[in-house]
């Protein structure tokens, strides 16, 4: 397990890339479901859980679906397992980190200081972001600036989408 923690945190530092993941179904399911976890628990704290179990159901559709249709695109459907994983490994643990900083800003939202965590936040999506490209540079064999670029159309896209699902302000 700690060769796995290791290596996506490597991934998440730039110093790994989708190809040194294992191919491997059982390690790819067990990503699936740490990126639905993480993912849900973080929407769970300002969500009611139909909407977080929605939106989490779609994003990973739309991370699956976009990748595949990507790598087939390019000529690298085999690509597909390990590009996944390290997607989902690394976002599992991205979002782990992500948990602390959404109950604290939701804990702090009540008495309204909330700029540090936020501040935190957005730095996280960022490096989020940045590592999605750097995944979907090697993956792609593209240019980084390719690789943000379709890194931050995946993520306007997912928000956009999974913003749909739920209550909407009146």
């Amino acid at each position: 397990m700690l060769f796995l923690f290791n290596l996506f945190l490597d991934i998440c530092l730039f110093r790994k890339a989708p190809q040194d993941v294992p191919a491997s179904t059982p390690l790819l399911k067990m990503c699936l479901l740490a990126y639905a976890l993480s993912g849900l628990l973080v929407l769970l704290i300002s969500a009611p859980v139909a909407v977080a179990l929605l939106q989490t159901l779609l994003d990973m559709a739309l991370l699956g679906g976009l990748l595949y249709l990507g790598l087939t695109l390019r000529r690298h459907p085999q690509r597909f397992a390990q590009t996944l994983g390290a997607l989902t490994g690394s976002g599992a643990l991205l979002g782990s980190l992500a948990l602390p900083l959404m109950f604290w800003i939701s804990q702090q939202g009540r008495e309204g200081d909330i700029e540090l965590p936020s501040l935190l936040l957005l730095g996280l999506m960022v490096w989020s972001i940045a590592v999605m490209a750097h995944i979907l540079r090697h993956a792609f064999e593209t240019s980084i600036w390719q690789g943000a670029l379709y890194a931050l159309g995946y993520t306007f896209l997912s928000w956009t989408l999974t913003g749909w699902i739920g209550p909407q302000p009146a």
